[in-house]
């Protein structure tokens, strides 16, 4: 069997068994199948229209193919692969097709070429004439992944998704580690490759909430360190100040 390749990525080449691989001629999915049935808002089928080349299937992972005792949470994953015509990772789209396989677990493989990271719109179309001519292109990839998010203790509402994005690395030095006694665990160690770059899936949504808290406390300490500098009256710069030595405290902390 000839197992599907997408751009220069495989199953294979990221290091998942072929026992997983999804054969060639069964791999290529019509990205009109995304958004024509149900129809979507002109904002997302825009979406698919520009910034995406084309979708593939790599690889399906399930208990028997990966040998692993099934779990409670994850019954199967599928590692997607999509090629963009955009700089960023297509998250949007991502999303929809996640909400359309809800009862499967999504991670994906967004290949770019390597000219998009740039921001000069003129030398991204001069070096993508220039690798078209030459037959290849200079190519990036990342992962992504989908997870509900923890509820907060005295929070209610219905559960929010995010979208973890990994950094963006050549082809060749793409590669995934399949670990874990038991599916659900397989599918953790995962989801922290692929936010974390490591394999270690345990306790995940603490480590999810305290990168979470870390982001929001830098973020307000960058905005009290500005309001501090433009208070003119000394009490308001005081209060100020109390908030800001307390923010960096607490970020002290988290990040110790």
């Amino acid at each position: 069997m000839t197992v599907a390749h997408f751009k220069t990525v495989s199953a294979t080449s990221l290091g998942l068994p072929a026992s997983c691989a999804i054969p060639e001629a069964k791999s290529i999915l019509p990205k009109q199948m995304f958004y024509m049935k149900p129809p979507v808002s002109a904002r997302l089928k825009q979406r698919f229209v520009s910034d995406i080349e084309s979708i593939a299937m790599l690889a399906l992972l399930r208990p028997n193919t990966l040998g692993v005792a099934a779990g409670t949470k994850t019954r199967e994953i599928l590692v997607m692969g999509i090629a963009q015509n955009c700089k960023d990772a297509p998250v949007e789209v991502m999303e929809h097709i996640a909400k359309l396989r809800s009862t499967s677990n999504i991670l994906f493989v967004c290949v770019r070429d390597a000219s998009l990271a740039g921001n000069n719109d003129k030398a991204h179309a001069q070096n993508a004439d220039n690798n078209s001519q030459a037959g290849s292109a200079d190519l990036e990839c990342t992962f992504a992944v989908q997870r509900i998010l923890p509820v907060r203790a005295g929070h209610q509402g219905e559960a929010q998704t995010k979208t973890y994005v990994g950094k963006w690395q050549k082809p060749e030095e793409a590669h995934l580690e399949v670990t874990g006694a038991t599916f659900d665990d397989v599918w953790q160690n995962l989801c922290a490759q692929v936010i974390f770059g490591d394999t270690d899936g345990s306790n995940l949504d603490a480590r999810l909430a305290r990168q979470s808290a870390i982001a929001e406390l830098t973020a307000q300490i960058t905005k009290l360190e500005g309001d501090h500098a433009r208070a003119k009256d000394g009490t308001k710069r005081n209060e100020i100040y109390v908030k800001l030595h307390k923010a960096k405290k607490q970020l002290e902390e988290l990040q110790g």
